[in-house]
């Protein structure tokens, strides 16, 4: 379920190398991301798991030294070849994380798969984010290195 061909251009790879040569840390991946919140870019590094740490700094400096660069917000976020894990890393990157009550897998009679990821009913607007911004953040990453076509937020209370 995992893509296998990932296309970085040159722009990322650069980000990559200097996020590397900075930090230490082996990156697996870099998005750059338009979001209505800072109306910019923010730019996305998937980190390996165990290398979180290293790519952030201590108190957050290597981190700090790169937005100062590059003057754009940095994301780190852990990387997972499990989908439902690197959803819960997606989510909870955020400034308030969002609890996952669950992570379903549906495919429709085109063989496009969704993923309906439900939230609890008072996260759904940190789900959504401004003007659509987390889920679409959220989609952006798992239809990139998965293969799934949508991701949707659920509400709706458990039963």
């Amino acid at each position: 379920m995992i893509k296998k061909n990932i296309k970085i251009d040159r722009q990322c790879m650069e980000l990559i190398s200097l996020f590397n040569n900075i930090s230490g840390a082996i990156i697996k991946d870099c998005i750059i991301y338009d979001t209505p919140e800072s109306y910019g870019e923010i730019i996305i590094f998937l980190v390996k798991k165990d290398d979180v740490g290293k790519a952030i700094g201590k108190d957050g400096e290597h981190v700090k030294d790169l937005t100062t660069k590059l003057q754009k917000k940095i994301d780190v976020i852990p990387f997972s070849e499990k989908l439902e894990v690197f959803i819960k890393y997606i989510l909870n990157t955020t400034k308030n994380s969002i609890k996952v009550n669950g992570i379903e897998v549906k495919e429709g009679k085109n063989f496009k798969k969704t993923v309906i990821i439900s939230v609890r009913p008072q996260d759904r607007g940190k789900a959504i984010g401004k003007e659509g911004s987390m889920i679409r953040k959220v989609k952006k990453l798992v239809t990139r290195h998965f293969e799934i076509d949508n991701v949707i937020i659920d509400t709706r209370p458990l039963h």
